[in-house]
């Protein structure tokens, strides 16, 4: 099922019990986990070997954001940890995501970084409002996109909403990582952006992330598979 490199299931949880019953009720149906900043500090980065234990590959979600090299060596300790892919706010600037681009070369590292845009939790009055700016949501999106295609690094991470021109401003091999994707049978939470996961994949979304739709569903693995059927209908 080409459905299932396209899932990345959310481990929203604290501890490594949950992680595991999860895991082991999904089994083979999802192959890609998202470990946020709630489960790797919870359990102290474990959910990292574990995952690896279990041959999953892991979008390790931390979202490095600090000054130049703090974040070099942040994002270098993730390319050593293995993981599929790792993130960092686009907003650390073009010089920091270009020597980190550098970096992984010279690591000859086969993670994946990709640079955040614009929280899928943000609208664009609320954007407006901190960033103190009238620029619109989306144009945004695209300038923290096309500076991080410019500095080297793999992609981004942004709403469904802009993958497609994502993907035609930067190229249909510049990655786009989506949260904000809940299928029509379940509730948006907190998400503000969002589309199905078949719309998501048609405009242009890479990989979905997707959590409490499958984490929080009476039966994760029925959800699970579900929405790789939904996916599978437009690949």
């Amino acid at each position: 099922m080409k459905a299932r490199k396209k899932v990345i299931t959310a481990l929203d949880y604290k501890n490594m019990s949950d992680v595991k019953n999860l895991v082991t009720l999904l089994g083979d149906e999802i192959e890609y986990y998202k470990a946020g900043l709630e489960i790797f500090l919870n359990t102290g980065g474990e959910i990292v070997d574990y995952l690896h234990s279990m041959n999953k590959k892991i979008f390790l979600d931390l979202k490095f954001h600090d000054i130049n090299n703090t974040t070099k060596m942040a994002c270098e300790f993730a390319a050593r940890k293995g993981v599929f892919l790792f993130n960092i706010h686009a907003s650390c600037g073009t010089e920091t995501m270009s020597e980190i681009s550098k970096m992984l070369k010279d690591m000859d590292s086969k993670s994946l970084c990709i640079a955040v845009t614009v929280l899928t939790s943000m609208t664009e009055k609320k954007m407006q409002e901190t960033f103190m700016t009238d620029v619109s949501l989306n144009d945004m999106v695209m300038n923290m996109a096309e500076l991080t295609s410019k500095s080297g690094l793999h992609g981004v991470v942004c709403s469904a909403l802009e993958a497609a021109k994502v993907k035609e401003k930067c190229g249909e091999n510049f990655v786009t990582v989506c949260p904000g994707v809940r299928p029509a049978w379940s509730v948006s939470d907190d998400q503000k952006r969002i589309m199905t996961p078949a719309e998501a994949v048609k405009n242009g979304a890479d990989y979905l992330v997707i959590g409490r739709p499958i984490t929080k569903a009476d039966d994760p693995k029925k959800a699970a598979v579900r929405i790789l059927e939904e996916i599978e209908t437009v690949l």
